[in-house]
This record gives structure tokens, C-alpha cells and sequence, in this order.
């Protein structure tokens, strides 16, 4: 995996899909891989760190202080075993170029698109992870990506945000909906059966 498909020393490039999905994979020059829970973990670390880290802070991000750099090596020889020598050792770290989608989020919130971001938002970051890094990752991205709608989306941004697991029972975002919403959009009757539901308790 030396290499891309596309030309003599181009960089290989790993595409993360995290959020909102039990089932995380990674595309590698669009080949699909499914990944495990731990693995789509390391990932996320590793596109969050790009200059890498050592196998104690690997380890703590990952389990916390019940974590042991030695299963953390054990688990880096088995995301080898899928990424080969993209893999790289001292400090862990990727050799590839890394496109993921909670980046792309990130990033679009900072340039203030809220509609592109709450249409890639399909949900929360590795939703299963309880990794201490990943869960504050997780909860930051949330939080940052619910207040910017609220604050600033529009209807388009806020419907397609209302479509997610984290939207859909939302209060706050059902009512700002119904206060944008033109009279006579069709979707203001789906939003209206959406908050009676959760009053009625079985949202």
C-alpha cells in the first residue's frame, strides 16, 4: 500500500465515516473497510493528531488511566494487519492523507456554513465510544453544532439537523423550526406530530 492508484508517489488517501453510524468503515482510495469499534477509535485519534502520539497518551485517550501501552500495541498490529505500513510506529501516527467526516463538520462550522455542516452531521461521533477522548470530541461537536444551528441556521439547516437521532427529539430545535418554517411548507406538519409526540412522551 505504497502508494495511490492514482500515480507514481501520490499519497494514499484513508476517508474516515464516524458520525451517526454503528457500523464505522473507512474508504482507502475507495476501498471499502469495515473497522471495529477500537479501530475507527484510533483512527479518529489519529486524524485528530496527525503529528502522531506516543503509546502512553494513545493509551490514555483510549482507556483512560486503566489503559496499558501494551494493548495498545496489540491493537496497532491488528489495524496493520487492514492498513499495512499506512500504519506508522514512534509515534503511532497515519502516513497517509485522512479525510473525516467529524473534521469536515468541525471545519464548516468555523467558516459558518451551517447548512453543509448539519447535512454532513449525520449524528454523534462514534456513538457506542466510551474512550475519554473520543467522548469529549464527541460532546464538543455536538454541543458546537447544535448551537450554531439554533443561533444561526436557517430552515434548511435546521430540518436537516432535525433528521438526525440527536434532532429528531429535540424541543428546541422542533419549536426554532416552527418559527422559520414559511405558512404552508408541508414539512411544519411533520414538525407539529414531532413535538406532540414528545409531549406525549413517546418520541
Amino acid at each position: 500500500m505504497a502508494g495511490a492508484p492514482g500515480g507514481a508517489g501520490a499519497r494514499p488517501l484513508l476517508t474516515l465515516t464516524l458520525l451517526g453510524t454503528e457500523q464505522p468503515y473507512a474508504l482507502l482510495d475507495g476501498r471499502r473497510i469495515p473497522l471495529t469499534l477500537r479501530h475507527a477509535e484510533i483512527l479518529a485519534l489519529f486524524a485528530l493528531n496527525p503529528r502522531g502520539l506516543n503509546g502512553d497518551r494513545l493509551s490514555r485517550h483510549l482507556y483512560g488511566d486503566e489503559g496499558s501501552p501494551v494493548t495498545v500495541r496489540a491493537e496497532i498490529h491488528r489495524l496493520r494487519g487492514q492498513l499495512g505500513d499506512l500504519v506508522r510506529a514512534k509515534p503511532y501516527r497515519l502516513s497517509c492523507a485522512v479525510d473525516a467526516d467529524f473534521l469536515t463538520v468541525r471545519r464548516l462550522l468555523d467558516e459558518g456554513d451551517a447548512v453543509s455542516a448539519a447535512r454532513l452531521y449525520g449524528g454523534e461521533l462514534l456513538p457506542r465510544s466510551d474512550a475519554p477522548a473520543i467522548r469529549a470530541e464527541r460532546d464538543e461537536l455536538a454541543v458546537r453544532t447544535r448551537r450554531h444551528l439554533l443561533d444561526r441556521g436557517g430552515a434548511g439547516a435546521l430540518w436537516a439537523y432535525a433528521q438526525t437521532d440527536p434532532g429528531r427529539a429535540d424541543p428546541e430545535v422542533l419549536e426554532r423550526l416552527r418559527a422559520v418554517l414559511p405558512a404552508g411548507d408541508p414539512r411544519l406538519a411533520a414538525v407539529a406530530s414531532r413535538s406532540a409526540r414528545l409531549l406525549d412522551g413517546d418520541a
